[in-house]
């Protein structure tokens, strides 16, 4: 139990430790800022950047480093730094920018550049894009860079992004599977499942590999982990033990080794309190 190891507690945001409304609630803020105080280590793993996280944790006293953008950075949300960096060997990204530049789907591409948090993308973009930007601009921690004429891959590029249509983003996926060096992520977007996003890390980047070093950082004997959508299922498979909210698709149910209650019932932050106790 929690008291006889010294367990790591690491959850994903979005449809996990997040509420419907993408936020962490009071009483979830609440619980972990007092159960963090009583020496619980517990940090969080996301997709997303610290343009957003840094916003989202507020109110959350996390001592620990977070594990952002599926495991290609850790940042110190303490002192805003970046501890960590993972990005692509130049050549690889050239090539999968290469092979996707007919796709008719334009890629934004994330880079770090004086330790900012850079985003290039070609103009023009569609109505959703567009969203999507205008929902991230105005913070320190990414700019935005607009590229006119043909898109090149700057130098520590961490993630090429595409968002559109799910049907032509299985497209481009498949189009890059026989490219060597980097790992991919493809899903829905769970609002419009007709529409998704497809994110492409360097190889070996993943949620899983930044927990693991983590935990041995830390010299925890136990990671348990909760999340709800395919890229937490590598992270579970290095936890003792995993979580998934109720709300989660059934792939990570299946993974997972109990369903505990959703993210609109603050469902981790309750087990959290049950479980440290214990």
């Amino acid at each position: 139990m929690a008291q006889h190891k010294r367990t790591l507690y690491i959850s994903d945001l979005d449809g996990t430790l997040l509420n419907e409304q993408s936020a962490i609630s009071r009483y979830t803020a609440q619980t972990l800022n007092s159960l963090i105080d009583n020496g619980m280590l517990f940090t969080i793993a996301t997709a997303r950047t610290p343009a957003t996280v840094v916003k989202l944790m507020e109110k959350v006293n996390l001592q620990l480093p977070a594990i952002l953008m599926t495991g290609a950075l850790v940042y110190d949300l303490a002192r805003n730094k970046y501890l960590s960096v993972s990005s692509f060997d130049p050549a690889t990204s050239t090539r999968i920018i290469n092979c996707t530049s007919s796709c008719g789907i334009s890629p934004m591409i994330y880079y770090i550049d004086n330790s900012v948090l850079h985003v290039a993308y070609n103009t023009p973009i569609d109505h959703r894009q567009q969203l999507f930007m205008q929902e991230r601009m105005g913070t320190p921690y990414k700019q935005y860079v607009e590229v006119k004429g043909e898109m090149s891959v700057p130098a520590n590029t961490v993630m090429i992004f595409f968002m559109g249509q799910y049907d032509k983003l299985q497209q481009i996926h498949n189009l890059i599977l026989p490219i060597t060096g980097h790992r991919s992520y493809l899903y829905y977007d769970t609002l419009e499942p007709q529409q998704g996003y497809l994110e492409i890390y360097p190889e070996g980047t993943s949620k899983a590999q930044a927990i693991t070093q983590l935990a041995q950082q830390l010299g925890a004997d136990e990671i348990v982990a909760f999340g709800d959508n395919l890229n937490d299922i590598p992270m579970f498979d290095v936890a003792q033990r995993s979580y998934a909210p109720c709300n989660a698709i059934d792939t990570v149910k299946h993974h997972a080794s109990r369903i505990i209650d959703g993210n609109y019932n603050d469902g981790v932050a309750h087990f959290l309190q049950q479980d440290f106790k214990h």
